[in-house]
């Protein structure tokens, strides 16, 4: 390997352009080798911006010219397994966006060719790089709700009801995508199990409220865009995630990712929201020991942030080792590495496991 880690782009979102690059261009370890996308004029802005030396159209020629160590994948999640099992029969190391696959029957295949070709694979599930997660994760460890018994996880979000919302997205067809089970769900699924451990059984029930228009008068089979998922834990602990992708949002609206977290010692209720650009990032935890009369404010320690922004809370994602650069230190120096594609293929069980719930009406026994 080079003296740097020569990583190229697949994707050219605006969560490539915001969040990756960004990321990736902050390591001095990395080098931005190549991005692939499928509009050329947009891939040659990207790079332009990203300062990108070489742009490609079709990743197989990009995974076989371009001189890579690594790649990053940033897809929709139907394209997932083609492009990281081309990069993985490269040899090159993987970061893929979550979901990883489209199914469990996939990302056990990329888990186990991962694991064949000897390389660091890593999902970005981003939650587990945020500083009030990792908070969170601390206090947990450390006992303050002692035994855990229950949680509820929480993601509302939607569109402003001035604008269109039922324009055609590939995250609703199911052709494509699970909907919002698994374009939100596989994020607090994974945070679940961080917190957790893991998973023997799921229940699931979807909706689909705002019937999508059908692209070119092609028949479409919908996903879901409102999903409740009830996770039952090895531990004897059970939790209720819910995902909504129509909740009315907006300025005077509480928004973002919320946890209610019980058990034998005490609770925490937090409410974590980085999405809502221009504003300030929120970070609020709250807690509540057996026997103390009065809930506590726990801020998040200064620790988490280093030297960053808490109002940008992806400020840490350009300056610590967590995310894209956390995959790069991996690769650079040898280490272990987590959220990986064995975890990835565990929330994709899931994920599964719950449409197979609702499709049945019955709990599903991982």
């Amino acid at each position: 390997m080079s003296a740097k880690v020569r990583v190229g782009m697949i994707g050219t979102s605006y969560w490539a352009d915001d969040f990756h690059l960004p990321a990736l261009a902050s390591h001095p370890g990395a080098e931005l080798t190549a991005i692939c996308g499928r509009d050329p004029e947009r891939a040659s802005s990207l790079a332009h911006k990203h300062r990108v030396s070489q742009v490609f159209t079709d990743y197989e020629e990009m995974i076989d010219r371009a001189g890579l160590d690594a790649i990053v994948v940033a897809t929709p999640e139907d394209l997932h397994h083609p492009m990281v099992m081309s990069a993985l029969h490269a040899g090159l190391h993987v970061l893929c966006e979550k979901p990883l696959a489209l199914s469990a029957v996939q990302s056990q295949d990329m888990l186990i060719a991962a694991e064949r070709a000897g390389v660091k694979h890593m999902v970005q599930f981003t939650n587990r790089g945020l500083p009030h997660y990792r908070y969170l994760k601390r206090l947990i460890a450390d006992g303050y709700i002692g035994d855990p018994y229950h949680a509820y996880f929480t993601w509302p979000t939607g569109w402003n009801p001035a604008q269109d919302i039922n324009p055609y997205h590939w995250g609703f067809d199911a052709r494509r995508s699970k909907g919002a089970v698994a374009e939100l769900g596989a994020h607090l699924i994974d945070v679940a199990r961080w917190l957790f451990g893991d998973v023997v059984r799921v229940t699931g029930s979807m909706r689909m409220f705002v019937h999508p228009d059908v692209p070119d008068g092609a028949p479409m089979a919908e996903a879901n865009d409102s999903a409740f998922v009830l996770l039952d834990f090895a531990s004897g602990a059970h939790a209720v995630i819910h995902v909504g992708l129509r909740n009315i949002a907006g300025p005077g609206l509480r928004t973002g990712q919320t946890a209610v977290i019980s058990g034998s010692a005490g609770t925490i209720d937090t409410r974590a929201d980085p999405w809502t650009a221009p504003a300030p990032a929120v970070s609020e935890i709250i807690g509540l020991r057996r026997g103390v009369d009065m809930a506590e404010a726990l801020p998040v320690p200064e620790e988490y942030y280093g030297d960053t922004d808490p109002a940008d809370a992806f400020a840490v994602f350009r300056q610590q080792s967590v995310g894209p650069r956390l995959f790069i230190d991996a690769i650079i120096h040898n280490l272990p590495i987590a959220p990986d594609f064995n975890d990835g293929h565990q929330v994709q069980r899931i994920i599964d496991a719950a449409v197979t719930s609702h499709e049945t009406g019955t709990a599903q026994h991982l």
